[in-house]
Formats: structure tokens, C-alpha cells, sequence
């Protein structure tokens, strides 16, 4: 029993004969396995760390590809007032590819660059103050603006009127034509009719500019508008919009045979919403609403005061145009003795009609 524990206990502490030392195979595994596990961990963390450096390189390329200031023209333009012309210069270090410009409005003209690094153009110099706008655009797509301003006494007439065309609150049509210079004349001719004409006014301190506000016929209409300046070239411009009008109350009246009262007859196709009047700063109103109905026709009579009356009536429309009638009427015994009434004798009554003298029947109306 004894040999044998001595033999097992001299087994275990020596090496078999041709064994030099080192440990096991298993021992050699787990060595090679762990130096695999640490050359795979730097290179990963070799791989991390240029990431992280490239994006790094990357967003900084990036940020001053953002930060780089766009490649600008250099825009020089000069008077040249003896021969009337502007003289218009352009610089670029890339290639143009057009140059517009404008007197003072968006629309101009255009020239092409064929890809030149630099051009120059002569450009009419108009008369009065005004603004020379350019903007140059390379073949990168960088544009360069720059604007000119110009005070001449001998240049050209070249801009033609402007037009604007407005509907104001009282439904009516607002037309303002201006000049740089000085106005002539305007026309304007709704759809098919003969067309109207209106001139400067001579007696104006601004010659520049004509103002029309006219009434808009119901329905759909089209307007044509031409403004001529007044320089020897006769500029002119069109303008063509359509509208569609809507019609303002009818007012007539009746004064009964005796003289003592007045009876007014209001009409309008979309219905009638009030009818206010004053009579000798005394106002009275009648109101219609959707519990009512809005009457196309409406008729009420008003008695005079004893003397001199002074009637002021509005009749407002459902679209909310406003029909109105101002007039004067003298009653009674003062009537007798007045030789300015019989005079003013309107519509084969005493009442005198202070609106326009256009009106020529028993439809007295202003349209506001």
C-alpha cells in the first residue's frame, strides 16, 4: 500500500521522461485563445478611434464648406449725362452667365454673359430720379445685386406709366396711373364700350400721377386702361382686369299734389337691408333683417316742416352698395314769397335736388 502512494505521490512531482515543462495542451488553448481575445480588442479599439478622428475631419470640412463666402461680381455703373447713357460695368472672377437690370421696377431687360468674366453694356439714362437695379449670376449660380441711383435733367423719357387698379370700400374702381415725369391723359372703356377719357389736371401741383374712381357695372365686366405720359414718345400701357360689379340701390321720388309730403321709392334686385334719412337734422330708420325678409322695393312718404326743409336719405343694398339723395323743399307760406324755389323747380315739384347735375328724370341717386 505504501509503494503505491509513494509512486503516485513521485508521478505527480516529476515529468515523464521527454517532457520539458510548460503545462498541459489544455494550458496552451486557453493561452492562445486569450491572445486572440486581446489582439480582436485593439482592433476594435483601433477602429473606434479612427471613426472618431474621421468624423471629426469630416465635420470640420463640413463646417467651413458652410462658412465659405459665395464668390461676388463687382458692379460698377456711371453717368455719362452729355450722351444720356449709363455706362454698366461687371467684374467676376467665374464666368457669367447674365446680367438684368431694371429701372426702377421689376421688369428689365436681360443680357447674356457667354460665360465672359467681364462685360460692359450702355444703357439709356431716363429723365427725373431714378433707380438702376442689376443683379449678375455666375456659372456656380452666385448672384451679385447692386442698385444705382440717378438725378438727370436731360435724359430720355423710356419708363412708361404705371397702373394700378383698386376696389375701395364703396365697391367702386380706383384707377391711379403715374408717370416718372408727367402724366397726359387716361382712358378706360368697360368690356365693349366706348372708351373715356380723362386728362391731367392742368391746375395740380403734381402732374404726375391721374386718379379716376368710377362705378363698376353689375355683373361680370371687363376694364382695358391706357395712360399716356406726356414726353414726345407717348409712352402708353395696358391694363386689362376683370371685375364683377354689383348694382347700388334706385331711388326715386314723388311729391304729392298739394306739396304737403314726399314719398321715395327704393329698389335694388338683392333686397333692401335700411333705409336711414334726415330731415332737418331729425333722423329717422327702418331696419330689415333675415326675420323680416329684404324687400327688392321699398316706398315710404315723409311730411314737410312748415318752411324750409333740407332731406338727406341713404338706402343700403344686401351688398352693401348705398344708394343716396340730398334735396331741399320749401313748404307753406315762405314757399309763396321764394322766387329761388320756383327758380330751382325740379321734377315739376318745389323740390330741389342738390345731388350732380347729371340727373335729368325723377331718379335722383348718388352712388358713394
Amino acid at each position: 500500500m505504501n509503494q503505491i502512494l509513494e509512486l503516485g505521490t513521485e508521478k505527480r512531482g516529476k515529468a515523464p521522461k521527454g517532457h520539458k515543462g510548460g503545462g498541459t495542451a489544455s494550458d496552451k488553448i486557453v493561452k492562445v485563445f486569450a491572445i486572440i481575445l486581446m489582439l480582436f480588442a485593439i482592433g476594435l479599439i483601433g477602429s473606434g478611434v479612427y471613426s472618431l478622428v474621421r468624423n471629426n475631419e469630416d465635420s470640420s470640412n463640413n463646417g467651413n464648406t458652410v462658412s465659405q463666402a459665395p464668390v461676388n461680381a463687382t458692379i460698377n455703373a456711371i453717368m455719362d449725362e452729355a450722351n444720356g447713357n449709363v455706362i454698366l460695368t461687371v467684374e467676376s472672377e467665374i464666368a457669367i452667365t447674365k446680367v438684368e437690370y431694371n429701372w426702377n421696377t421689376d421688369t428689365g431687360m436681360t443680357i447674356d454673359g457667354e460665360n465672359q468674366t467681364s462685360l460692359e453694356k450702355t444703357i439709356e439714362l431716363p429723365a427725373g430720379n431714378n433707380t438702376l437695379n442689376v443683379k449678375v449670376t455666375d456659372t456656380q449660380g452666385n448672384e451679385t445685386s447692386q442698385s444705382f441711383d440717378f438725378e438727370s435733367e436731360s435724359g430720355d423719357d423710356i419708363i412708361s406709366p404705371n397702373i394700378t387698379l383698386e376696389v375701395t370700400e364703396d365697391k367702386n374702381l380706383l384707377i391711379t396711373a403715374e408717370d416718372e415725369t408727367e402724366m397726359y391723359f387716361v382712358t378706360y372703356r368697360w368690356n365693349d364700350e366706348e372708351e373715356t377719357t380723362v386728362y391731367v389736371d392742368e391746375d395740380s401741383e403734381d402732374k404726375t400721377v391721374i386718379t379716376v374712381e368710377i362705378e363698376i357695372p353689375e355683373g361680370t365686366n371687363t376694364i382695358t386702361v391706357v395712360a399716356v405720359d406726356a414726353s414726345s414718345k407717348y409712352n402708353t400701357i395696358t391694363e386689362t382686369k376683370t371685375l364683377t360689379g354689383v348694382k347700388k340701390p334706385e331711388i326715386t321720388y314723388e311729391v304729392s299734389a298739394d306739396g304737403s309730403e314726399i314719398t321715395f321709392y327704393c329698389t335694388h334686385s338683392s333686397g333692401i337691408k335700411e333705409i336711414y334719412y334726415t330731415l332737418n337734422d331729425q333722423a329717422y330708420a327702418v331696419t330689415y333683417t333675415d326675420e323680416t325678409g329684404y324687400p327688392t322695393e321699398a316706398s315710404f312718404s315723409q311730411k314737410w316742416d312748415e318752411g324750409y326743409n333740407y332731406i338727406s336719405l341713404n338706402v343700403t343694398s344686401v351688398d352693401d352698395t348705398v344708394g343716396t339723395f340730398e334735396g331741399e323743399y320749401t313748404f307753406g307760406e315762405a314757399e309763396e314769397n321764394s322766387e329761388e324755389n320756383s327758380e330751382n323747380t325740379a321734377n315739376t315739384d318745389n323740390t330741389t335736388d342738390t345731388n350732380t347735375a347729371n340727373n335729368t328724370t325723377d331718379t335722383n341717386e348718388t352712388n358713394e
